[in-house]
């Protein structure tokens, strides 16, 4: 499931630079802009916040974090894999995007996006 949550990043992060729909849903991925943010600190700081309330909240696995993403793996419902990325965006503001990836069952994946989503903006 790691390779396909460092597969979304690389297909999120291309995107980056080009116009990124809010919501773009496709077999097993959900990737969404979640907006900008005042800065990559604030950013990282909201994505573990948001990921670890998502846990706690619905259960889950572990998370990690490298420079400009945090991880949350084996969220559930189903089995789903999430990355909240924080990548400098053109004219250099941060912004912030989710992706969930899940080979379980469609609702199960939007539920999970959904609800980061929900928790990201609270």
């Amino acid at each position: 499931m790691m390779r396909a949550v460092l597969a979304a990043a690389a297909l999120a992060a291309s995107v980056v630079g080009g116009v990124a729909p809010d919501r773009a849903l496709a077999e097993g991925w959900s990737v969404y802009d979640l907006g900008p943010t005042s800065g990559r600190d604030a950013c990282m700081n909201r994505a573990r916040s948001t990921i670890s309330r998502y846990i706690f909240r619905h259960g889950g696995g572990n998370t990690s974090e490298a420079s400009w993403t945090v991880y949350g793996y084996d969220l559930t419902p189903g089995d789903q894999d999430a990355v909240i990325m924080c990548p400098q965006v053109s004219g250099g503001g941060i912004d912030a995007f989710l992706v969930v990836h899940g080979e379980t069952r469609e609702d199960e994946r939007i539920f999970t996006a959904d609800e980061i989503e929900r928790l990201w903006k609270q």
